[in-house]
């Protein structure tokens, strides 16, 4: 019977998938150039009406960096995200001319060196907006540098999930529309969750912090990013998840014990534990509806199941949160919780994952939120409404 419903399971999440994927791809196709050409025509006009008020002014002085202007872009560049990264330098380097008139300089990340030095350097040449090109992982790492700056951070997506991108409509698979939405956008202050691990609880509070912009966690969902084929996921995109995600169906769940920060403890049975600082997934479902990116909150989706039958419960919930089985026992739980801080200790080692970042096994977890530390460059509102 088990066997029966886990492929019913899969079949209907495939079919599903592969429907709202071909149809975002033709939507976003479809937009695409006339949102580029929307915003080219908007920044155009802001900076004529700024020249001519200027020159009414009798001003003269340049424009000071507190102003909005930008004078030096930094891109810093996952060459392996770009199949053509002299044409991706060519088309930022236009784009960034035209619409604003700065210097762009490019850095490019290493298999040594991912991104945080390279973030580092751009910085120290006195960059005004520092734009990671490349996956979740990039942009996790660009802004480990940049929380807690001035500095203003941008995007361009071009990895597999893209989920920061996604939660501020941040233009996907379109390189210059990302470009020209974050010269044309606005400064939103975000927060970052940050993640220390062990194997003890006083190996994790000494461990070194990482940081993470979508959600962490550990259990079945880091267990699906390692087993998903990385050359999948090239072909197919984020799709290969699902297909990742077929083995960690039947696993079990183990004791877990939550700890916030009024000292309260909470007991649960779970295959895995979720902190979002934002909640929409690919193909637009929402997991963490209370994952705000600037609220100061992370939400925790604490969630267990048994067999393939209890894993379609959880997947019903997630599609739809007030959705309770009425037929049949109940053979999945997800209890969550919204707060400043969350200590997680489980009974037996779990994978780690942060923004899609596999991890060492731990035991433990301790998760904090720093609010609104980042400068995040996002569309603005007249962007937002045309998609």
């Amino acid at each position: 019977m088990d066997l029966t419903l886990l492929l019913l399971s899969i079949t209907t999440v495939v079919i599903a998938a592969i429907t709202i994927v071909l149809l975002v791809i033709v939507l976003r196709h479809l937009g695409r150039h006339r949102r580029e050409l929307a915003a080219l025509k908007e920044a155009t006009q802001r900076h004529t009406a700024a020249d001519a008020d200027s020159q009414e002014d009798g001003a003269t002085d340049p424009p000071s960096a507190d102003d909005g202007s930008l004078r030096k872009v930094a891109v810093v560049l996952n060459p392996s995200k770009f199949k053509e990264t002299e044409s991706f330098r060519r088309k930022i380097t236009e784009a960034v001319e035209r619409i604003e008139g700065a210097e762009v300089a490019f850095y490019e990340t290493t298999i040594d060196d991912p991104g945080t030095g390279q973030t580092q350097q751009a910085v120290a040449d006195g960059a005004d907006l520092v734009m990671a090109a490349g996956g979740d992982g990039t942009v996790r790492l660009v802004a480990s540098v940049l929380a807690g700056t001035d500095t203003r951070m941008g995007v361009i997506p071009s990895g597999t999930g893209n989920l920061l991108a996604r939660n501020v409509d941040i233009p996907l698979e379109d390189p210059t529309g990302a470009m020209v939405a974050a010269l044309t956008g606005s400064d939103r202050q975000v927060d970052v969750g940050w993640l220390r691990v062990g194997d003890s609880l006083a190996a994790a509070r000494a461990a070194e912090r990482q940081i993470f912009l979508v959600i962490a966690g550990f259990g079945a969902d880091a267990e699906m990013i390692g087993y998903t084929d990385p050359e999948m996921k090239k072909r197919i995109g984020w799709i290969a998840y699902i297909f990742g995600g077929i083995r960690t169906i039947l696993g079990r769940s183990v004791d877990v014990v939550v700890q916030l920060p009024d000292e309260s403890r909470h007991a649960h049975k779970a295959r895995t534990v979720l902190l979002g600082n934002v909640g929409k997934l690919p193909g637009g479902f929402v997991l963490m509806p209370d994952a705000t990116i600037d609220n100061g909150r992370l939400e925790v989706v604490v969630a267990g199941w048994r067999g393939a039958a209890g894993f379609s419960q959880v997947a019903a919930q997630v599609m739809n949160p007030k959705l309770t089985p009425r037929f049949g026992p109940k053979l999945a739980t997800m209890d969550r919780y919204l707060t400043t801080g969350i200590q997680v200790t489980t009974m037996k080692p779990q994978p780690v994952q942060l923004d899609g970042d596999s991890d060492a096994e731990a035991t433990h977890m301790i998760a904090t939120v720093d609010p609104g530390v980042l400068r995040l460059r996002v569309p603005g509102h007249g962007d937002s409404a045309r998609r």
